[in-house]
């Protein structure tokens, strides 16, 4: 005869089991995050808020400004309490995919370019009068001296970019990296966008998939306006007899 005890014993064990399995944490989304801190009024209309958490890679702090105003418009049910409304916080996470991207923790010992080694792709003559703004994503197989033994577009907008992109960053040269341990070669990533006068580039063509070197624009700036034309001196008047 089954004991009461161990049968009901085995069945929490399951319970507990199945339990922890189902509260195990999703896969992280390949993308970039900001997770912003807003301050609500009583009728549930942000009046301020703070970045709490951000992996942006853009330089000029893109994507945290992309999540900032959308939080301008965050409006959400007044929160009550003993029948009357209060201020309230709450926290909301803003996800920017990228694919192909394995987040934070593959940007682990990332290489450094050696000083005065960076040779900057320059913007396709043939495309100033188009006006064309665009970008490439391109993989770098780094060797342990620092020299890159293959550079491969992944994606571009356009073949004039992909060329000029790939063309520059296999002159890269990076710091060494043979020390004990470390493999013979490593694999990384650079978004080189292009941009033409008041012509910028998608926000795709910054947005480097991790590992990831990083990003950067070159191109061309905007024409500087003409000047206008002096305006004569106002004659002084003649006293006319």
């Amino acid at each position: 005869m089954n004991n009461p005890r161990r049968l009901l014993l085995s069945t929490l064990c399951i319970c507990a089991l199945a339990v922890a399995g189902f509260a195990q944490a999703p896969a992280t989304k390949p993308g970039y995050n900001v997770t912003i801190e807003i301050a609500y009024d009583e009728t549930g209309k942000p009046e301020d808020a703070k970045i709490v958490h951000s992996d942006d890679p853009t330089g000029d702090h893109t994507l945290e400004r992309i999540a900032m105003k959308m939080v301008e418009k965050d409006q959400q049910p007044p929160r009550v309490v003993d029948g009357k409304a209060v201020k309230f916080k709450a926290r909301r996470p803003f996800h920017f995919p990228v694919a192909g991207d394995k987040g934070e923790a593959a940007n682990a010992d990332r290489p450094v370019l050696r000083a005065g080694n960076q040779v900057l792709p320059k913007y396709p003559e043939s495309l100033i009068a188009a006006g064309e703004a665009g970008g490439a994503i391109v993989e770098l197989v780094i060797r342990a001296d620092g020299t890159v033994k293959s550079a491969q577009v992944l994606s571009s907008s356009r073949p004039e970019f992909a060329q000029e992109a790939q063309s520059a960053l296999s002159q890269w040269v990076f710091n060494p990296r043979d020390g004990a341990g470390m493999p013979p070669e490593s694999t990384w990533h650079v978004a080189v966008a292009f941009a033409n006068g008041e012509h910028q580039p998608d926000l795709k063509w910054r947005l480097t998939p991790r590992p990831s070197i990083g990003s950067f624009t070159v191109g061309r700036l905007p024409a500087a306006p003409a000047a206008a034309p002096a305006t004569p001196a106002v004659p002084a008047p003649t006293e006319t007899k």
